[in-house]
């Protein structure tokens, strides 16, 4: 009988450090490069608990190498191939969800680099990042909360995999609901393409702040020259950071890579998010992933704009009713 599929999650490196180096050679791992690799492929739970404490010496209790010998045996052992692994990508706030293709394997490949990876299960990729805003709620938890490296998501595999495949975990097979909720969709959606520049800019407040960031509001938009809004990210499932956006809508007009860049070159040290409500070139896109920039355009606002969490004066703009009680006010 073949064995059920199992959904896992994973953190790569303090505060997604590991990510990119992962995603460059398409794998995921964990660290433990004293832990033999063909001991932790075929080793008892006692065996590898032994060679745990001969080779990991700081770790000082029963308590704290049996924590590292289960997470080792889940991931070396219980993982298996055809099984999905979610992680969060805190720089990009994102979430990936992969699915495994190889057994156990050691890294013997860019060893200068001082990611901290090791063993390590090639993965591959079947949907694009998932903006954390946008992720499945339930699922957050179970993502965001556990404080080790390698651990089950239990009972959850049927909506990880709905995922995996562009599905939607709340959507309903119903057809007829299914196409109003795409044209309701689109109806939003071209709502809030007419919205002006200033429109957009308080649309970008909203839209970070749902997210857990603080906005001074006395500085958005205006004059400046750069910088239509800060948003700083302190505590919270998204964790600390600071992002700079610029905000345009140019009517029916994609921005293009220069435009970006030389914005770019004046945000300082924190993380540039780009809005353009009709778009970017190819090159842009090319670019803004080699140069760390986060794009977003209006597609991207969809299920925000439908959850009608913006300020009152916003949503009365778009005609979205108010579902909640949650949603911004002036």
């Amino acid at each position: 009988m073949a064995k059920a599929a199992r959904c896992w999650g994973i953190k790569l490196g303090s505060a997604g450090r590991c990510v990119p180096f992962c995603e460059r050679h398409e794998i995921v791992g964990i660290g433990w490069p004293q832990v033999d690799t063909a001991v932790l492929a075929k080793a008892s739970w006692a065996t590898l608990s032994q060679h745990v404490k001969a080779t990991c010496k700081w770790y000082k209790t029963n308590r704290e190498r049996g924590s590292a010998t289960g997470q080792l045996i889940r991931f070396g052992r219980e993982c298996s191939i055809g099984d999905y692994v979610v992680y969060y990508d805190p720089p990009q706030k994102h979430v990936r969800i992969c699915r495994v293709t190889s057994e156990l394997l050691r890294r013997d490949f860019d060893l200068a680099s001082n990611d901290d990876i090791w063993q390590f299960r090639k993965v591959e990729y079947p949907v694009p990042p998932i903006p954390i805003l946008d992720f499945y709620g339930a699922l957050k938890g179970s993502l965001l909360g556990p404080r080790m490296s390698f651990w089950e998501i239990k009972g959850d595999f049927e909506i990880v995999d709905r995922l995996a495949r562009g599905e939607r975990p709340d959507s309903v097979s119903d057809p007829e609901l299914e196409a109003a909720y795409r044209q309701l969709s689109e109806l939003v959606l071209k709502r809030a393409e007419a919205l002006n520049e200033q429109d957009w800019e308080w649309l970008v407040v909203d839209y970070f702040k749902a997210q857990g960031a603080h906005v001074d509001e006395r500085h958005v938009g205006g004059s400046g020259a750069i910088i239509d809004v800060e948003a700083r990210f302190d505590h919270g499932e998204l964790g600390a950071d600071v992002w700079r956006i610029q905000v345009k809508r140019w009517q029916n007009r994609r921005v293009d890579w220069p435009t970006i860049h030389k914005d770019l070159e004046k945000v300082g040290d924190a993380r540039f998010c780009f809005v353009s409500v009709y778009g970017f070139t190819d090159d842009a896109k090319k670019k803004a992933e080699e140069e760390d920039v986060r794009l977003l355009e209006s597609a991207d606002f969809t299920r925000f704009l439908l959850s009608g969490r913006m300020r009152s004066r916003i949503r009365a703009k778009l005609k979205v009713p108010l579902l909640g009680t949650d949603a911004t006010t002036e």
